[in-house]
């Protein structure tokens, strides 16, 4: 994981940023559901994509299905790389 991105509210931010440009709304925040919010499975990869560039972490497509929201994605990242 990048060094910028350990502590977990700059992490989160950074998932809702990708959020945000992915599906095209601004108003999306750190609960916001992805496929609540209309994401679909090109979105997915685009975040999966996303999310390793930025963060440097390789999430599954399962894991955002799992982990919907950044803040959900954000701790699951952090206990997964405890």
């Amino acid at each position: 994981m990048k060094t910028e991105y350990q502590n977990v509210s700059d992490r989160t931010a950074a998932l809702t940023e990708i959020w945000r440009e992915v599906l095209g709304q601004e108003d999306l925040d750190e609960t916001s559901d992805l496929l609540e919010s209309g994401g679909t499975s090109l979105h997915l990869l685009q975040i999966v994509g996303k999310v390793y560039d930025v963060l440097g972490v390789d999430v599954r497509l399962r894991d955002l299905f799992t982990h919907a929201s950044p803040k959900s994605l954000s701790a699951f990242i952090d206990s997964s790389q405890a």
